[in-house]
């Protein structure tokens, strides 16, 4: 049992759960006043922080969620709390929550009152009031719970005198004298509760008692508030003055109360209200929008009497042509009829200067039916009528493209019989309990119904490919589609091609999205002239930002301001709709994207407001601040600068505080960038920011190289490298040559990589840059191990090593040892191997890189093999799979995983070990390693063999690692599976075919693994040419 009507509880088992800090006291008690409705997420923080939220506050509000769901499990009930877009909502029955409770008691209680059963009514709501321990929300400390308290409070008193009322009815008076005394006490100011004492005292047979009782609610009102006692209260003073008939007890209850003075506990009756239809005409075409209307209905259509305390507020909000206001009028002419006292419209634009809140109240109050002459001149009196007008009527208020809360405030009815609908640019969070929904543009399909409708259908299908295209153009804008299919319709003998031709041209689409008082560049203006000057600042300059989306910080490198100044900016941005934010399911991050269209109207007041040259210093800052976190995130994943080329571009220096993100995990936050850091390099080679270009991207690789992104890594390093060119940047030339010799190698490409190492070579020599010729001797050195090169191998890493040593780089000497102790792992010289490990491991542990601690680790498991420790190498490999996998390096995933199943299949685990090599399979194939992807066939072929002991198995796997070893360039392995492919062979001529061009291969390589197996093939060669061919089969001679 969920309690709010005085402290707030959660009751379990007859015992007081604990709800936690205020914090989360807070979330619940906001989720509880809107039970069974979707609470946003930005209405919990107003609630919890007021209007000072830190930046962390989305985060906050996820773990107050979190603990209040582990106390309602405990209470028995863990999916009370639920996520529902944009917020969360809690799932209760009535009977578990006071408030609905009472709201329940209260309506059976009026109910039973008109039907004439007064004790019940009475009783129902003594039944209600019990329910009550105090003051509502109590012990809730912020203002937002505060503000809602107070409704809830005079709910309570409402039933207290009504439950009086019908008390008096009965002929209770005596008994409620001394109760209505200390009411007043509480409560001086309530008129209604003066007429009740005074009409019970006079029954009771004191009149002069109930007149002091008058006379003493006049002074309290006249010293309180300034005014005299109401009219009836007046009148009621008067009839007991006169002794009035109608007054005396009844003698038995009736359904309605006897006219008379006695009456005045209610209001007196109105004359009757003009009923206002003002509701503007629902497009014809109107598309889409079936879920939103769908729950923007059911908030509207909710019965007051048994769900609402207080008016409902339904706040549409989106960017300029959006179509909130064609959504707003839909929806309130689909409720029109649950509105049967009449729908009020203004549009609150055009209700600025002249036209004040007060001349539109006036205008309500007159479509309301009160006489010109009998509307108060003073705005206050204005809105206390037309509270008193609408209360207790069910009427709908539209109030369209609403600029500011104030304009909202005096216009909101006091009676929750009544509901409003307002839209807004700008999210208006000080309306007090809306429920707020965003309107979002349109998805294709969307798009293409909104077109097609207003075009036709069959001009749609006839140029299906440009209508896409002018699709895409329109960003999914309503206004522009309708701008767009305006124009056609208008123009039947104009092509839709024709209009795509125009819309191409990036620097006159805004002019070409204007048709007869329509138009883009005048809807998004009006948002942008309400910005502040800072406001403005930013947004022109996020049109410099080509990236998909971008994290908040890149408003502090722009403007060159300290990160919350910059925020608050940003947000400014996001509250007028005209940024949008990006929410994904696997980070915490909020990021931000443009509208391609907003973004055009940026750019154009970007190249009104700034110089050339101040774009590119603006941009420069933008660029060099990617770059320094891109460079930290390297650093945090090596150990330090290890392994790694920069240049002479400035940095932003401010981004210190952006690298707190970066440092849990480096790899997941450079790929959270990845596309940003793509942008940034195109955008460098745009700007002739030659040396940014050439830097980002070679820091760039860390991710690329670790995630398999290769085709990013090669668009990257040609852009770079044609930047650098132009500019005669000789570093940044052979860095970009080194990078894509580098990403040849991964890709097995192994002559391309060869080629550009040996220019990447000559250039940093030419610039006497050693640790970039340390650099690529080192990856040179692996392509000539990987084609049988063995002595080119060696000088080149030792070479290589002495200029690692020297330039301090740790990392870069840790790989050339490792790649030095699988050349004698495959010398049969496991004690020298070993020794190379050792001194890895150490410098692995040391610079705490853990991606080379993996691949060192890795290497010690094919030591453990070598040796015949089969089951430490297993182990090996579990610590290796588990740090690639927590890092996110899926190449060396691929690695562990297809070593791991060679591992299994030595053990005699075939099963296992084949489950594990197809796994190996597909994750090499999805990443691009291809080594790795004939590596797993070859190994899955050798399966084949295994199960069947030969003749004909394996041989679809083995054939297409073959293929594979062959574009690839490996000897080695070619030789290999052809080996293996003469074990399955059936036909003896396939088989010796087969070992020959294995030992043709091999004859070249100087290793002494080639040499063992091509001992291995030749004695397969003398059997096979020992056996005796009969009927094209094999068989072994006698």
């Amino acid at each position: 049992m969920l309690r709010l009507l005085g402290p707030v509880e959660l009751i379990s088992d007859q015992r007081s759960l604990d709800l936690g800090g205020p914090r989360q006291r807070v979330v619940l008690t906001m989720l509880a006043l809107r039970a069974n409705r979707v609470v946003p997420v930005d209405q919990l923080i107003d609630a919890v922080w007021n209007s000072s939220p830190p930046s962390t506050a989305r985060g906050q509000i996820q773990i107050c969620i979190s603990a209040l769901r582990k106390v309602f499990g405990d209470a028995g009930a863990p999916d009370a709390i639920r996520t529902r877009p944009p917020g969360y909502i809690l799932e209760i029955a009535e009977s578990e929550l006071d408030i609905l409770q009472f709201g329940a008691l209260v309506s059976r209680a009026r109910q039973e009152s008109d039907s004439g059963r007064l004790e019940e009514a009475a009783a129902t709501l003594s039944e209600a009031l019990g329910l009550w321990r105090g003051s509502a929300l109590s012990g809730i400390s912020s203002e937002v719970v505060q503000r809602a308290a107070l409704p809830l409070d005079d709910q309570r008193l409402a039933a207290v005198e009504e439950r009086i009322r019908l008390d008096l009815a009965l002929g209770k008076h005596e008994e409620l004298c001394g109760e209505l005394r200390t009411l007043l006490d509480d409560n001086p100011l309530r008129e209604r509760l003066h007429g009740f004492l005074m009409l019970a005292l006079y029954r009771a047979g004191r009149q002069a008692d109930a007149l002091e009782v008058g006379r003493a609610a006049r002074a309290v009102l006249i010293e309180e508030i300034g005014i005299e006692p109401g009219q009836e209260l007046q009148d009621l003073e008067r009839a007991i003055l006169n002794r009035d008939p109608s007054l005396n007890a009844p003698a038995a209850p009736k359904k309605k109360t006897a006219s008379g003075p006695a009456a005045q506990h209610a209001p007196a009756a109105e004359a009757p209200m003009t009923i206002p239809r003002q509701l503007p005409a629902s497009i014809t075409d109107f598309t889409g929008r079936d879920e939103l209307i769908s729950v923007l209905r059911a908030g509207l259509e909710s019965d007051p009497s048994q769900t609402r305390y207080a008016v409902p507020i339904m706040a549409i909000s989106g960017k300029g042509g959006v179509g909130k206001s064609s959504v707003a009028v839909r929806v309130a002419h689909e409720v029109a009829d649950r509105f049967p006292d009449g729908h009020l419209y203004a549009d609150l634009r055009t209700h600025s200067g002249d036209e004040t809140t007060a001349r539109l109240l006036a205008r309500f109050l007159r479509s309301l039916g009160v006489p010109g002459t009998a509307v108060p001149s003073d705005l206050e009196e204005r809105v206390e009528l037309y509270r008193s007008r609408v209360s207790g009527k069910r009427l709908l208020l539209v109030l369209d493209d609403v600029t500011s809360e104030a304009q909202v405030l005096p216009l909101l009815p006091g009676s929750a019989s009544c509901a409003v609908i307002t839209t807004s640019r700008v999210r208006l969070s000080g309306l007090p309990g809306a429920q707020w929904f965003d309107v979002d543009v349109f998805d294709v399909d969307q798009s293409t119904e909104l077109l097609a409708r207003i075009i036709g259908h069959e001009r749609v299908a006839t140029e299906p490919e440009a209508s896409v295209e002018l699709i895409r153009f329109c960003g999914g804008l309503p206004l522009a589609l309708r701008i767009a299919g305006a124009r056609l319709a208008s123009r039947p003998h104009l092509r839709i091609d024709g209009l795509v031709r125009r819309l191409r041209d990036e620097a006159r689409r805004l002019d070409e999205f204007e048709h007869h008082g329509l138009g883009l560049r005048t809807n998004i203006g009006l948002t942008y002239k309400a910005l502040d000057q800072d406001a403005q600042r930013l947004f022109q300059l996020f049109s410099l930002i080509r990236a998909p989306e971008f994290p908040s910080w890149t408003a502090a490198a722009l403007l060159d301001i300290d990160i919350f100044d910059a925020e608050d900016i940003l947000e400014s941005l996001v509250d007028a709709q005209l940024v949008d934010t990006v929410e994904y399911a696997d980070t915490t991050t909020t990021r931000y994207r443009f509208h391609d269209l907003i973004q055009i109207y940026a750019s154009e007041k970007l190249a009104e407001s700034t110089t050339a040259e101040e774009r590119t210093e603006a941009l420069a800052r933008l660029l060099g601040a990617w770059l320094a976190l891109a460079e930290e995130a390297h650093r945090r994943e090596y150990g330090g600068d290890f392994t790694i080329l920069h240049g002479d571009a400035p940095r932003w220096p401010d981004a210190t505080w952006a690298k707190v993100g970066i440092t849990s995990n480096p790899i997941d936050w450079l790929d959270s960038e990845r596309r940003s850091l793509v942008a940034a390099v195109r955008q460098a080679a745009q700007a002739g920011l030659d040396e940014l270009c050439w830097d980002l991207a070679l820091t760039s690789v860390t991710l690329f190289e670790s995630k398999g992104y290769f085709d990013d890594w090669m668009e990257c390093a040609q852009i770079a490298m044609t930047a650098a060119e132009r500019a005669d940047n000789r570093t940044g030339i052979a860095a970009m040559r080194y990078s894509l010799g580098t990403l040849h190698m991964f890709q097995t490409r192994l002559g391309e990589a060869a080629r550009y190492f040996r220019e990447a070579l000559d250039g940093f020599r030419e610039e006497g840059d050693e640790h970039g010729q340390a650099l690529v001797l080192r990856n040179d050195a692996h392509v000539d191990g990987l084609r049988g090169n063995v002595q080119l191998m060696l000088d080149k890493y030792a070479e290589a090593l002495v200029t690692m040593r020297k330039a301090g780089d740790r990392i870069g000497e840790a790989h050339i040892l490792r790649s030095l102790a699988k050349h004698h792992l495959e010398e049969g010289s496991t004690a020298t191997a070993r020794e190379l490990l050792d001194e890895a491991v150490r410098i692995s542990r040391e610079t705490k890189c853990l991606r080379v601690e993996a691949q060192v680790e890795h290497r010690v498991a094919e030591l453990y093999v070598a040796t015949g420790q089969i089951d430490q190498a297993r182990r090996s490999l579990h610590r290796v799979l588990q740090i690639v996998r927590d890092t996110g390096d899926r190449i060396g995933e691929t690695y562990a995983l297809y070593s791991l199943g060679v591992v299994r299949h030595k053990e005699g685990r075939l099963d296992n070990a084949e489950t594990t090599l197809v796994h190996a399979l597909d994750l090499a194939r999805k990443v691009g390693e291809r080594l790795i992807e004939a590596k797993a066939l070859y190994a899955l072929g050798q399966i084949d063999l295994a199960r069947s002991g030969g003749g004909g198995a394996g041989t679809t796997h083995l054939e297409r690692a073959r293929l594979l070893f062959e574009e690839l360039g490996s000897a080695l392995w070619q030789a290999k599976t052809l080996l293996a492919l003469s074990e399955a062979a059936e036909d003896g001529q396939q088989a010796l075919t087969a070992v020959g061009r294995a030992a043709e291969l091999l004859a070249p390589l100087e290793s002494k693994e080639s040499a063992q197996l091509l001992a291995e093939i030749e004695i397969a060669r003398s059997a096979l040419e020992s056996t005796v061919q009969v009927g094209g089969y094999l068989e072994t001679g006698s």
